[in-house]
This record gives structure tokens, sequence and C-alpha cells, in this order.
């Protein structure tokens, strides 16, 4: 039985879609011609039983001249034919331009006038009245249509589910039906009245199938099952036997059924009041309470719609075009909250937002309604009565007041909604302001401990909450702690953080359950209940989620309300703000300190460095380095020996900052010694590297030249431990590089490494650099290049070494384009000179 049930519902969903595509495609192609054609837009009381047409409403700007008919004038003839509804769109048609000129008869008092319309297109606020009604129309049965299927997609053997599938399809072919604004003579293309008068008398059923839903949902009432076979008697028997008499006998009852859908709307909201009452717990009363809140006011409207137009149809039938257009747009504004807060009701999820959402737009378009009909209520009243009196007949005056009142209707709105809040709902303007105190009062604050204690009274005085736990995300880590402190088990991978993330909205923890929608581990599971989470508050800034709030259970028992979620929204920016105040105080803390160790490596090390070279017999010696950082690893050295000889040496450390330039105070360390000990610079290389290998990590190296200058036997002997390899340019040019060595320092342990010797004779230059000076780019990523430094050294060997080095790094930072260099920068130059 089930699946025949399906089955029909499922054959029902095709019927809906079709028809409702359909009808819906015949209405925007109604919009569409009536925009692009041109037509008179006084209104009149057309039929085909008769051949006069009374004047409803008359717009003067159709008239080329007088005589102008007024309203309840009768219009005998259009264009030479009797005024008949058929006649009457046989010359006003979607071919009509505009422009064009009709000659029209009227009657009034009893005497016949001749006049000429001229054809306008639509004007604009009618225009813009019209595409509103169509769109919302469209939205609405898109709206139902979806939460139909979603539900029967969702749970296909669900009675409640398929009571709401029912109640959403019947409701839009009634909304497609319901108040059409533009004659069928406009649209594309016709439907038989048949079709017509079979799906009107399906859509009687929407308020059974709402009374329905009611019956089992959120759970289904005993009674009913109890009876299921005469209450169902009773809800669709009555709306059988309507629409079979519409269908059979082509004949409408309006005040039958507008009776009967009263009865059964009522009846379902006193059941809906009854549900909300006896909900064992807060899901079930978050979801009637959301279906009351988005039901009412559209179902409620239409219902006081129906009943005006059938106990005063001439009162109704008084009101303008526009008028009434803005009545049935309010209607279907207010309808258009019903799939929505269906479709959250049963999704069981986000029902406190959703329902937060819904009474903020109802209060607003309530206080704007009523500022709007009391602005023009003011202006009826100045133009219609004070500026008559006064025989005044410009419209200036009531254009003036109107932009006045233009200008003063949002600052009164707002100025409403807030004493009518501070009226109603004391208790949250007294959170709002005693939490909004609290923050400002706090941005700047340097304890977070404090911080957060303070923030749990302040939540405990005014939403009764227990406690509050602070889940922030470890700094460099994906992980999250408590304060920081105590592991939570929770990583920026899991479903429920990212959720937070991506959304930035509240999450209350039993529709978070409830739903299924985000699968949470089981350890993560009990954290939440040992803690008697109820309310997750995403912390959010800029850079991203900086954690969230867990909110325990109230202490009275109660749930908590719309409002309390959306004060606790707004609460959540301003939180996250001073909790990364809180990581950036750190940071700055931390940035202090080390600044501090920096300020001391960095004396340290220039402390290091020849403060000034010492002056060598025969010998010139020439240095320059910059660094990128406070504290660099590159590293010189110039160490007299005796009289003649002198050893100088440079190298780079790998990294910046302070763990290289410890190194490297080791390595100057290492090399004097050795050099005091007046081992081979070979020995001293085996001996440094076998200290740099033990005592540093496997990450840092060192690339190392060292040279020992005899001017006496003129002569030098080197040892080049992976460094970039230094060249000694002669006297007449020619260039000798020097790489004879091994690895760099603190790779192998027991490395060997070869000592070379060259000649050397006055006028020869030794040029000793590393790799910052090579390697530094242009903004085209090309280097600066080996090739080229050779070049500009050999041409200019001849300067003095101090213009020599001084020429080089301005030629550096010309092709770099700026003196800010990725890498360190070190020069070390030498140059014999003649014994005479």
């Amino acid at each position: 039985m089930k699946r025949v049930v399906l089955i029909l519902v499922i054959i029902a969903s095709v019927v809906v879609i079709g028809f409702s595509s359909i009808y819906m495609v015949r209405e925007f192609s109604k919009v569409i011609n009536l925009s692009s054609m041109g037509d008179m837009w006084s209104f009149l009381w057309l039929n085909d039983y008769s051949p006069y047409a009374e004047f409803a409403e008359v717009d003067e700007n159709d008239f080329q001249s007088p005589p102008i008919p007024v309203a309840g004038d009768v219009l005998v003839e259009i264009d030479g034919l009797p005024s008949t509804k058929s006649n009457y769109f046989s010359v006003f048609n979607v071919d009509t331009p505009a422009g064009e000129e009709i000659d029209i008869k009227f009657i009034h008092d009893f005497d016949t006038y001749v006049t000429t319309v001229i054809t306008r297109s639509i004007p604009l606020i009618m225009q813009v009245q019209v595409w509103s009604l169509v769109v919302l129309r469209s939205l609405i049965i898109l709206g139902l249509i979806l939460v139909g299927l979603w539900g029967l997609i969702k749970r296909p053997y669900s009675s409640p589910v398929r009571s709401l599938t029912l109640f959403c399809f019947t409701l839009a072919l009634g909304v497609n039906i319901t108040a059409p604004a533009i004659a069928d003579a406009y649209a594309a293309f016709n439907l038989s009245h048949f079709v017509y008068y079979l799906f009107g008398a399906v859509t009687i059923f929407w308020s059974a199938f709402w009374l329905k839903l009611q019956l089992l949902f959120p759970v289904r009432q005993k009674w009913y099952d109890q009876h299921r076979l005469f209450i169902n008697i009773l809800l669709f028997a009555p709306g059988i036997i309507f629409g079979t008499v519409g269908v059979l006998w082509q004949k409408q009852m309006p005040l039958a059924i507008t009776i009967l859908t009263s009865l059964f709307i009522s009846l379902g909201y006193i059941l809906l009041l009854g549900n909300y009452h006896r909900a064992d717990n807060f899901i079930e009363k978050r979801q009637t309470r959301l279906v009351l809140l988005g039901s009412a006011p559209g179902l409620i409207f239409s219902l006081l719609y129906a009943w005006f137009t059938q106990i005063a149809p001439e009162l109704y039938m008084s009101f303008s075009f526009i008028t009434k257009m803005m009545i049935t747009n309010i209607m279907f504004l207010l309808l258009l909250l019903i799939p929505v807060s269906l479709a959250y009701a049963f999704g069981r999820y986000e029902l406190l937002s959703v329902e937060a959402k819904i009474k903020r737009g109802t209060r607003f378009i309530a206080v704007n309604l009523v500022l709007l009909f009391l602005f023009l209520g003011f202006l009826y009243v100045f133009g219609e009565l004070i500026l008559k009196q006064f025989v005044i007949n410009s419209r200036t005056p009531t254009l003036i007041l109107g932009l006045l009142l233009a200008f003063i209707f949002m600052p009164t709105q707002r100025i409403i909604r807030s004493k009518l809040e501070k009226h109603f709902y004391p208790e949250r303007v007294r959170l709002r302001e005693l939490l909004k105190n609290f923050l400002a009062s706090n941005i700047v604050r340097t304890e977070s401990k404090v911080f957060w204690k303070e923030l749990e009274e302040k939540l405990a005085d005014g939403l009764s909450a227990k406690k509050i736990y602070p889940v922030l995300r470890m700094a460099d880590k994906d992980g999250f702690a408590v304060e920081l402190e105590e592991p939570a088990p929770f990583d920026v991978r899991d479903e429920i953080v990212k959720s937070l993330e991506r959304k930035g909205d509240p999450i209350l923890y039993d529709e978070l359950l409830a739903s299924g929608r985000i699968t949470l581990t089981k350890e993560q599971e009990e954290w939440f209940i040992k803690r008697k989470s109820a309310i997750l508050l995403p912390l959010s800034t800029n850079s991203g989620l900086v954690g969230f709030l867990v909110i325990s259970s109230k202490t009275n028992g109660e749930d908590f309300t719309a409002e309390e979620l959306e004060l606790l929204s707004n609460l959540s920016a301003q939180t996250a703000l001073v909790v990364e105040n809180f990581e950036l105080l750190d940071e700055k803390l931390i940035k202090q300190k080390l600044q501090e160790q920096i300020k001391v490596a960095r004396d340290i090390q220039k402390g290091l460095l020849p403060g000034e070279i010492p002056g060598r017999p025969c010998l010139e010696v020439e240095a320059l380095i910059r660094f990128c950082l406070e504290v660099a690893g590159d590293y010189y050295d110039v160490i007299p020996l005796d009289d003649h000889r002198t050893v100088l040496s440079i190298g780079d450390v790998a990294g910046k900052g302070i763990g290289p330039a410890m190194l490297m105070a080791n390595l100057q360390a290492s090399l004097r010694t050795t050099q005091a000990m007046g081992v081979s610079l070979r020995e001293s290389a085996f001996q440094i590297n076998r200290i740099v290998y033990d005592n540093t990590p496997s990450e840092l190296f060192i690339s190392f030249f060292m040279v020992l200058i005899d001017v006496k036997e003129k002569c030098m002997k080197y040892v080049n431990a992976g460094h970039n390899p230094p060249f000694l340019i002669r006297q007449d040019g020619d260039v000798k590089l020097l790489s004879e060595g091994g690895l760099l320092l603190g790779v192998k342990a027991d490395e060997e490494y070869e000592e070379g010797e060259v000649p050397v004779n006055p006028g020869d230059v030794l040029f000793m650099y590393t790799d910052g000076v090579c390697e530094a780019m242009n903004c085209f990523d090309e280097e600066f290049g080996e090739n080229r430094l050779v070049k500009l050294v050999s041409t200019n060997r001849r300067l003095p070494l101090t213009d020599l080095v001084y020429l080089i790094e301005k030629e550096v930072e010309v092709h770099h384009g700026s003196n800010d260099y990725a890498d360190d920068f070190t020069m070390l130059v030498a140059r014999l000179k003649s014994d005479r």
C-alpha cells in the first residue's frame, strides 16, 4: 500500500511540475507582451454579455484632449465597435503600438461624447508591480515544489513527509491560479477552461493537507491513528464534493470554499499550538514555532484577503489597480516564508537562526508598511484637503512634502523599531548593552584568563548560561585547545571545524546531532556531552577561524531564544577580534624577546668581525658586508700571523638569523685557535669540519674559504670548503679560479681537504665573495652572475680597493633595483703591493 501511495505522489509531482511550468511560461509571456505593446491604461469592467463597459479607473494621460471620461462613465464604442470584451482586445492587442490614435464613444450623465485615446507603453510603477507579482509568484511556486520534492526524496515512505509534499504541491497550484493580474488575451497561448476548473478543484485540498500535516508533525497524534479513516473522510470529503461540482458543472463556490479553508487553517493552528506546548524537547518546540512563524503571516493574510473580497466586493473593486497589485504582492511576499520555514523545520537544522531572520524580516515589513500607509495618508490629506482648501493647483508643494517624507522614512522606521524592542524586549536590550559595554572595555585587554572568566559571568547573568569553553586554534598548528592549554579533540580538517569556518553562523549542538548533516567522532561527541554543550559559536576574523566558543546549557533548563542567538552571532566577531588581539600581543611579546636576543647576537657578531682591517706590509686588504637580516650568516676575517704572513677567510653559514650567526662565531674561534697552534690550512680545515659536524644540526653547514698569503715568499696557500671559487686576477688580466679543497664544512665527519698553492706577484688581485653578490636578481629573475663579476673586477683591477669594492656594490645594486637584498652580501679583496 505504501508503494502505491508513493507512486501516486510521484505522479502528482510530475503533473504539478508540468502544469506549473506551462502556467508560469504563460504568465511571463503576458508580462513581456504587455511591456512591449501600446494600450489604454484606464481600466474598465469588461464582459461579452453587454456592449457597455463601465470605467473603473481613469488615467487622463490616455486622452489627447477633452472630453475625458471619469470613473463610473460608460464606454459604448471602441474604434466603431461595441465595447464588448472581445472587441476591446481585438483593438488593444499585443500588436498595438504605442502612439496610435483610437476613437472611443462614452456616456457621461446621459450625454454621449466622442474622444480620442492615444496608446502608451505601460507606466513604470505599474510595470514594477506586474513584474514583482510574476517573480514573487514564481519564487513561491518554485520554493514549494522544491521543498515537496526534497521531502519526498529524503523520506519517501514517511507519512508526515507525504503530507508535506502534497500540501506544498496543492498550495503551489493555488498560487498559480490565484489573483491573475493580467488579462488572458495578452498570453502567448491559452489553456482550456476545463484545465482551470480541474486544477482549481485540486487546489481546494491544500487546507486539508495543512490540517493533516499538523496531525502528523512533529509527532503523530495518537487519537489520529485510532480514528484515521473517519478523520481522513472529514478532511477530504468536502473538497471532493466542491471539486466535483466545480469540474462537472464549471461552477465556482468561493464563499463555501473560503469557509472550509478558514475552518481547516484555524484547526491546523490550534493543533500546531498544542504540539508546541506538548513538545518533549527543544528541537520539536523550535520546529513547531518555526512553522507557526513562517506560515501564519502568509496564510492569515490570504484568508483575510479572501474574506474581504467576499464580504466587501464593491469596496475592493473601488481600489485602484496599483493598490490591488500592492496588496497581492504583499500577500505573495508573506507566502514566500512558507517553503523556507517548512524546509528548515523538517531538516531540523538552523531552526533558531531562520526563526530570528523571519521575525526580523516580519517586523521590518510591518513597520515599513505602517509607515508607508501613514505617509501616503498624510500626502493624500495634504494634497486633497489642505491644498484644495487654499485653491492651490500646483503639485510642487505635494512633491516637496513627499521628498521630505522619503528623506525621514528610514531614520523614522529605525527609531520605531528601537522603541518597540525596548518596550517588548527589555531583557534583550539590557543583554545587548551589557555585552557591548563589556567588549568595548576589553578590546585591548592583555590577560586572556580574566577576559574569559568575566565573559562567562556576563553570559551567566544575561543568558543563564552555566559555562563557556573557548576552544582556540593553537599557533602554527592544526589542532585546538581550551584557552590554548587543555587539548581539545578537534582539527582544522574536521567536518565540524570546516562548517563553522565556512558558514560563520552559530550551531546548536542538538540540531547538529538531529539533522545528521555533520558527522562527529565518538571522542568529539563525548567531549561535547561532558560539557553539556548547547551552542557552538564560531570566532572568525578576516584571517579565518581562530577558534569557537562552546556555550553550555542554561542553568534554568530553558531553551535559547532566536533573539539570544542573534545577539551571540553579533558577539562572535567582536570576541574573535579580542582573541586575535591576544594572539597579536603574544606574538609581539615573542617578537620583542627575539629582538632582544637578536640585538645581543648582533653585538657579538659585530665584535667578531674586524672592526678595522689591520695594515699589512706589502698587502692591501678591503672588505664589505651587507646583512639581509639583523643577524647574518656571512663571515670574513683577517688574521695576521707575523710580519709577512696573513690569513684571510670568508664563509657563508646556511640559513639566516641567530643560529647561523652563533655558528659563525664558533667558526671564527676555531680558525683562530688552529692558526695560533701553527697547523697547516689543510689540517685546520679538517679539525674545524669535525667540530662543526659534531656540534651542529644536520641542516646547518658552512661554505668556507681560507687563504694564507706570504708576501715574502710571494705565494699563497688556500683551502676551499665548498665555497664560491674566489678568483685571482693577474696584473696582465689573466684569471685563475681557486677551487682546491673539499666538501662544505659539517657535511661529512672525516672529510680530507686538499690544499692549493699558487704564486702571487705585485699587482695581482684576489677577490673573495659570498653567493649574495653573484645571485642578486633583477626584476626579470636574472642573476648578476659570476662572469659579469669577474669581468667587472678584471676591468677595474687597478682601482684603489676601496673604490673597487664601492663600484661593485653600486653595480650589483643597479642590477637588483635596490639595496634590499634577499641574501647576505660580502666581499673580501686583497692585492699584493710592491716591496719597494
